[in-house]
């Protein structure tokens, strides 16, 4: 027992917790060599316009950012009918219009970006036909007829987006309801239970969609918003309200928004009715070496990034890369009105110029990061395979490019910290093994 006590003990000591530390170097105790100097050059740019065309959601509306300037996005879309034959068997004669609502429902998640100030909105029909197969752009304005469609009377509408509207007895989703003219409910009811309404296709070859946008441009900062609509929510559409007068009946009729309508956003930015004139000046020219760079979602501003020196790590010979991070860190004093976006993602181009994913993207897409840290006001990317290709010469060495996520339905911006800044510059942080 005296023996077996001695055992227990001796195994019960406390291992020494320094032992073979001085044996370590302290600068290079796991075998790597950080360094985050790379040299990084940066500019923002105006992209290409964005598709837009048969997304989860749609932008309308307009506000004035200081930092980015006029914002203005509408939307363009088609319409079908709920039923074929609509009014078959009526007498158009009989029918008067007691009113016509176009009815777009918020999107559930969001609002918009900015505020809940009223807006006012002009509803044009197109004059030219749209196809659900082709791809639109957010510059892509389709032809319409001039004279504005919305009723008489409504210079601005409430943005009430928690507010569920009740309408005939029914709950409906937080929506903006625009009454359109009476006598475009009377040209309808003209062609009720005619060959023109036997079902979508022929409709649609003679009313060939609607174009909503702004009444007028926002005109001071921080009022107004940009306005997310999902079409796709069955309370988005035009519905007649009408009357028989001789049946002394009421009815109504609704004329669809789904998946098989063409519907877009079309978008343009001034960054010239900025207030702040940081964007102006990088935007001027891309020479110009500024602190901050920019990105805007729905086509409006991405930023560019090289690495001139990136291939001066294999005559250094500093070893393989055990990891690549791309930080970027975001000025934090933007308005709780104009939130950065959720995500950014990088692209990198191919030997022919085209925009590719990452190989990082593809093969750990939940590991190469991208989102917004709100606590410490930045982005990180884990950029390992895409980095370590580049100096393998798998990938030629042109650069990333800097892109807004759910860049075709928001507006969100961020203001990043570029090479050059000061106090917090954008910075290439690589971790090299040295075993």
């Amino acid at each position: 027992m005296l023996l077996f006590g001695a055992l227990v003990l001796a195994s019960c000591q406390k291992p020494e917790d320094g032992l073979g530390v001085d044996v370590l170097d302290p600068a290079d105790a796991l075998g790597t060599n950080v360094t985050d100097t790379t040299g990084i050059v940066a500019w923002s740019v105006v992209p290409e316009p964005v598709r837009t065309s048969g997304l989860s959601r749609n932008v309308l509306g307009t506000y004035l950012d200081p930092d980015f300037g006029l914002v203005t996005a509408g939307i363009a879309t088609q319409l079908r009918l709920e039923a074929n034959n609509a009014g078959a068997g009526s007498t158009p004669s009989n029918l008067v219009c007691d009113s016509l609502v176009l009815s777009l429902a918020y999107d559930a998640t969001t609002f918009g970006y900015g505020t809940t100030d009223p807006q006012g909105f002009r509803v044009f029909r197109l004059s030219e036909s749209l196809s659900v197969d082709s791809p639109y752009t957010t510059d892509r304005v389709p032809g319409i007829e001039l004279q504005d469609l919305v009723a008489a009377g409504r210079p601005t509408f409430t943005v009430a987006p928690y507010t569920r509207p009740f309408i005939d007895g029914d709950s409906l989703s937080p929506q903006l309801r625009i009454p359109l003219s009476l006598d475009l409910g009377r040209q309808l009811l003209d062609l009720w239970g005619s060959t023109t309404l036997a079902n979508s296709e022929a409709f649609q070859a003679w009313f060939k969609g609607l174009l909503i946008l702004p009444a007028e441009p926002a005109m001071s900062p921080f009022q107004q918003a940009a306005l997310y609509i999902n079409l796709l929510n069955a309370d988005s559409k035009v519905r007649i309200y009408y009357r028989d007068v001789v049946a002394q009946d009421t009815a109504t009729f609704d004329f669809t928004i789904n998946s098989s309508c063409a519907r877009y956003t079309v978008a343009s930015f001034d960054a010239q009715r900025a207030t702040q004139p940081g964007l102006p000046i990088a935007l001027q020219d891309s020479t110009t070496v500024v602190p901050q760079l920019y990105v805007q979602a729905l086509g409006g501003v991405r930023t560019e990034l090289r690495f001139p020196h990136l291939l001066d790590h294999v005559a250094s010979n500093n070893g393989a890369v055990a990891k690549a991070e791309l930080v970027i860190p975001v000025s934090p004093d933007h308005s709780p009105l104009y939130q950065p976006p959720s995500v950014l993602f990088v692209f990198r181009r191919n030997a022919d110029g085209e925009e590719v994913v990452l190989p990082d993207q593809i093969l750990a897409a939940s590991q190469i990061g991208g989102n917004y840290d709100a606590t410490n006001h930045e982005y990180r990317f884990v950029i390992t395979r895409w980095l370590q290709g580049v100096l393998n010469g798998e990938y030629p060495n042109t650069g990333l490019t800097v892109v807004p996520g759910s860049n075709g339905v928001t507006v969100n911006r961020a203001i990043l910290n570029g090479p050059q800044h000061p106090a917090l510059p954008m910075r290439l942080r690589l971790t090299f093994t040295t075993y």
